[in-house]
């Protein structure tokens, strides 16, 4: 077997049944590759309309991951994967038709150190965009061009195609990390890259336009308070993670310190960017992120802990 997809899902029974559609529509033949749909607790019926798919397509797997997460249900699905490559697809997302097929033709150049594979992620909807809406706030690009990732680059989880056995080797995702049930929580993925950087002497992620991801954009992500929580989210991550590389008292000080200095820093400068735009709501898109993470970051660093819900329909 070529490829493994894994589909992991919470309570999004009608996106993940477009999710799985779209990979049974590939291009490439179906003798190449596998589907392995991870179920992560749902109670919405998707364990019923998954089986439906399953009982007329053999490729494709059913698995019930009982403990909330993620990282756990990708880590499960990769483990139970046959495939020489896993590859991730959000269970609200949609593969090109040609997406595995592009892939394929990219593992067979037999790129020496290939990691992972890689491509954009545009985004697609359901609702009416605000006026100021712009698909770039959700557009995943590593630009037009096939390369390779520069060091501490990554690719976002729903388009990544990895080797099955780079992730043996590193020992999947992060479960402490990412989504859990209503919890927003990020990193998971990131975390990997990170830890492959630094365990390979050059480690190749392979990034392709051509290979194409859509992503569902629903009403509660077009909004400031969700841009806050994200950012929240990823702050309290990236604490976490550097409190791992600098462990001790004389690490957290040095960490406190440098994110002091920057959040002073980058307070001002961002309030100072607000008068070049028309919008409020571009201005908090295009400049407000790295500003919240930091905060975050610091007040995590400070010993205070956030946990951010997320809104029903945007679990995941």
């Amino acid at each position: 077997m070529l490829f493994s997809v894994v589909i992991c899902s919470y309570n999004r029974r009608e996106h993940v049944v477009a999710a799985i559609t779209s990979v049974l529509r590939q291009t490439l033949p179906s003798d190449m590759y596998e589907v392995v749909v991870v179920d992560n607790r749902s109670t919405d019926g998707t364990a019923e309309a998954v089986a439906e798919i399953v009982a007329s397509n053999p490729h494709v797997k059913y698995l019930y991951e009982a403990e909330p997460g993620l990282a756990l249900a990708r880590n499960a699905g990769w483990r139970a994967a046959t495939g020489t490559y896993v590859a991730f697809l959000d269970d609200d997302a949609r593969a090109a038709a040609d997406w595995l097929e592009t892939a394929k033709g990219l593992v067979e150049e037999d790129v020496l150190g290939l990691c992972c594979l890689g491509g954009p992620i545009r985004p697609f909807y359901t609702s009416a965009q605000p006026d100021w809406w712009r698909d770039a706030y959700e557009t995943r690009t590593r630009g037009d061009q096939r390369r390779h990732l520069r060091p501490g680059e990554a690719f976002s989880g729903s388009n990544m195609i990895w080797l099955a056995e780079t992730l043996r080797r590193y020992g999947g995702f992060d479960a402490s990390a990412g989504m859990k049930g209503s919890t927003l929580g990020m990193g998971e993925e990131t975390a990997l890259f990170r830890r492959v950087w630094e365990g390979e002497e050059s480690p190749v992620f392979l990034y392709s336009p051509d290979l194409r991801v859509s992503h569902w954009v629903p009403p509660e992500k077009m909004t400031m308070r969700y841009i806050a929580k994200r950012a929240t989210a990823n702050g309290q991550f990236e604490a976490r993670f550097a409190l791992s590389q600098n462990p001790g008292v004389v690490g957290r000080l040095r960490l406190l310190g440098a994110t002091a200095r920057t959040v002073a820093v980058e307070i001002p400068t961002v309030l100072l960017t607000r008068r070049r735009y028309r919008t409020t709501q571009n201005w908090y898109f295009e400049h407000c992120f790295v500003p919240i993470q930091n905060v975050s970051t610091l007040l995590r660093l400070l010993g205070v802990r956030i946990s951010v819900l997320q809104r029903a329909g945007d679990e995941s």
